[in-house]
C-alpha cells in the first residue's frame, strides 16, 4: 500500500505545478505500471518520481512557482520552528538552525561580518557570541541568552539518494526552494579560479603575453603588454606571485586586478571561469546573476542539490520529503547547485563547536 500522506503530498504538488504552468500530466492510460518497491516509501516516491517526468516541462522549472513551494508547507512546519536569521550591522547575512534549546544556534561561518544577532521566528531578537567555528565545513557555533527554544531533531543517520526530493527551509510557512539531491556526499575539491592570460615576467608584476578569448580576461579588457602589478590589493612583484593570487579565488569570483597600461595604472575587475578554458563560457553564463556564497568550495563532505538559494540563505537546514534534516547549507556554488553537509557531519562536530575547542581567532 502507498504512503497516504506522501501520496496526497505528491498530487497536491502535481496539481499545483499543473495549475501554475498549464501542463498536462500523463494519464495512467499513458504510462506503464511502476515497479514495485521495497517499501511503501520506495512506491510512493518511485511513483512521485514517474509521474513528474512525465509533465511536459523541463524538471528544472518545476520548483520555480509559489505553488509548488506551498505543497511542501507541512513538509517543513516542524523544522521550520527552529530555523532563524543571522543578523549584521542590521542586515540578513544568513539563516542558522537551532540545535540547543537554551539558546545554541549553527549558522555559516563566513557570512558573519562583525557582531551577529539572531532573530527568532516569533521576532525576537538577541545579541550572539560565536562559541566555536569550523574552517573545514566553514560552520559557526553561535550562542544566545534564551531558553526552552525549538530546538531541530538531529536523527543519528537517513537515506539520502540521487533524485530524493528536498526542501531549503527558511521562516516563513513555505519552503525558500525546492528541488532534488543532484550527487550524493563527496568532497568537494578547491578549484582554482582562471583568468585566460599567459604572463611573462616584468621589471615590476607580471607582463601579459596572450590574452585568451571568451575568458574573463578579454571581456574584462585586458590587453596584451598590460603588466598585472596587483590582485585585490595584494602586490603581485612576479609572474609567480600573479598566478597564485590569482589561483587563490574560485570560479564565479570578481577580482580586481592593479594594472600598468604604458605610463598609467589602471584598476579592471574581471570575473574568473572555470580553469577549463573549454568550460570558460558555460561557468561564466552558469554564474551570471547569481548570488554565490564567497565561500562555497572546498568541503570534506557535502551532498549538491539544485535548490536555487541566495548566499544569505546558506546556514539553514534541508529536509527530506518526510520533514528530516538531511544536511545544513554549506554554499551557493553556482546557478543550479547548492552544497548541503550532510547531518551526520554535524552531529560529530557539535560537541567541538559547543566545548570552545573550536572557539574563534580573536581579532
Amino acid at each position: 500500500m502507498i504512503d497516504k500522506p506522501r501520496l496526497q503530498l505528491a498530487l497536491a504538488l502535481l496539481l499545483s505545478i499543473g495549475c501554475c504552468f498549464g501542463v498536462r500530466v500523463a494519464t495512467a492510460q499513458d504510462a506503464e505500471a511502476p515497479p514495485a518497491g521495497d517499501s511503501p516509501a520506495d512506491e510512493a516516491r518511485e511513483a512521485f518520481q514517474g509521474a513528474l517526468e512525465r509533465l511536459w516541462i523541463p524538471q528544472t522549472r518545476l520548483t520555480d512557482g509559489p505553488q509548488v513551494r506551498a505543497a511542501f508547507r507541512d513538509v517543513v512546519a516542524d523544522a521550520g520552528r527552529g530555523v532563524v536569521e543571522v543578523r549584521c550591522k542590521e542586515k540578513i547575512v544568513a539563516l542558522g538552525g537551532i540545535v540547543g534549546p537554551d539558546g545554541w544556534v549553527v549558522t555559516k561561518a563566513t557570512q558573519l561580518e562583525g557582531p551577529a544577532k539572531v532573530r527568532l521566528k516569533d521576532g525576537r531578537e538577541f545579541e550572539a557570541h560565536t562559541v566555536g567555528v569550523d574552517r573545514e565545513y566553514d560552520l559557526a557555533m553561535l550562542k544566545i541568552d534564551a531558553k526552552d527554544l525549538p530546538a531541530l531533531t538531529l536523527p543519528d543517520s537517513v537515506d539520502l539518494r540521487d533524485g530524493d526530493w528536498v526542501a531549503t527551509v527558511g521562516t516563513g510557512r513555505d519552503p525558500i526552494a525546492v528541488g532534488v539531491v543532484s550527487v550524493s556526499p563527496r568532497r568537494i575539491p578547491h578549484l582554482p579560479g582562471f583568468l585566460g592570460v599567459q604572463f611573462e615576467e616584468a621589471t615590476k608584476g607580471a607582463l601579459v603575453v596572450n590574452v585568451l578569448p571568451d575568458t574573463g580576461a578579454s571581456r574584462a579588457g585586458l590587453r596584451i603588454n598590460d603588466v598585472i602589478v596587483s590582485v585585490n590589493g595584494d602586490a603581485t612583484p612576479s609572474r609567480v606571485e600573479a598566478i597564485a593570487a590569482v589561483r587563490k579565488y574560485s570560479p564565479g569570483d570578481r577580482i580586481e586586478l592593479g594594472v600598468q597600461r604604458g605610463a598609467h595604472e589602471i584598476t579592471i575587475r574581471a570575473l574568473l571561469a572555470g580553469y577549463n578554458v573549454r568550460q570558460s563560457r558555460s561557468d561564466y553564463q552558469n554564474n551570471l546573476g547569481s548570488n554565490l556564497s564567497k565561500r562555497r568550495f572546498s568541503f570534506p563532505s557535502a551532498f549538491q542539490h539544485d535548490t536555487v538559494l541566495s548566499a544569505d540563505e546558506c546556514g539553514g537546514p534541508v529536509v527530506n520529503l518526510d520533514g528530516q534534516v538531511i544536511g545544513f547549507n554549506l554554499a551557493r556554488s553556482g546557478r543550479t547547485e547548492s552544497y548541503a553537509a550532510p547531518v551526520a557531519v554535524l552531529r560529530t562536530l557539535m560537541f567541538d563547536l559547543m566545548s570552545g575547542k573550536l572557539a574563534p581567532e580573536e581579532g
